[in-house]
């Protein structure tokens, strides 16, 4: 089985359900603007104090490329938030060290996988993934190269079935990865 790999023009909260839908958030888990705003205005006021608390249960922090779980506040479009560390907003970081670059998206990638077996091995081995452009906006990655990292990543084989919808918010930009993924 491999991953089945989608592009779709909108809001990620136009999917009509997902077991996992993917916050590109910071290593502060502070709901902002861009998509982490949707999922503010989605979710509630429930969704960010679920991620402060679990941002207070790990020892460290979180680095740029994490990934943490949190459940769908009070939505229920999704089932599993995972917020994925894109921009560092840890106190003291230089102003260019605050941006992603694409290792960071290969390393989200790697990490929200561990959630996908782990839900595979202990859920379902059927689930739907629902994740934006993440590093697109904000933090300045161009989208043909992030969009590759994304074809490349999910053309591999796994032992589960996982259909992979990514959302382009804006039509140039889904035309973009549309090609890319035809």
């Amino acid at each position: 089985m491999s991953y089945k790999l989608v592009a779709k023009q909108g809001s990620i909260f136009d999917e009509e359900h997902a077991t996992f839908i993917v916050n590109p958030s910071n290593t502060r888990l502070l709901l902002g603007s861009g998509v982490s705003a949707a999922f503010k205005r989605e979710c509630g006021k429930e969704l960010q104090d679920e991620m402060s608390n679990t941002l207070l249960n790990i020892e460290g922090g979180l680095q740029q490329g994490d990934v943490v779980a949190t459940g769908p506040g009070k939505s229920k479009k999704f089932d599993i938030a995972l917020h994925a560390a894109i921009m560092n907003y840890d106190p003291g970081t230089k102003q260019i060290d605050k941006y992603p670059t694409l290792q960071t998206i290969s390393k989200v990638l790697q990490n929200i996988e561990q959630y996908l077996q782990w839900y595979a091995k202990h859920k379902s081995r059927t689930m739907k993934l629902v994740l934006p452009m993440m590093g697109c906006g904000v933090g300045g990655l161009k989208i043909e190269y992030v969009a590759k990292i994304y074809r490349d990543f999910f053309s591999k084989e796994v032992d589960y079935e996982c259909e992979v919808v990514v959302y382009n918010f804006d039509e140039k930009n889904h035309k973009i990865v549309t090609k890319l993924y035809a």
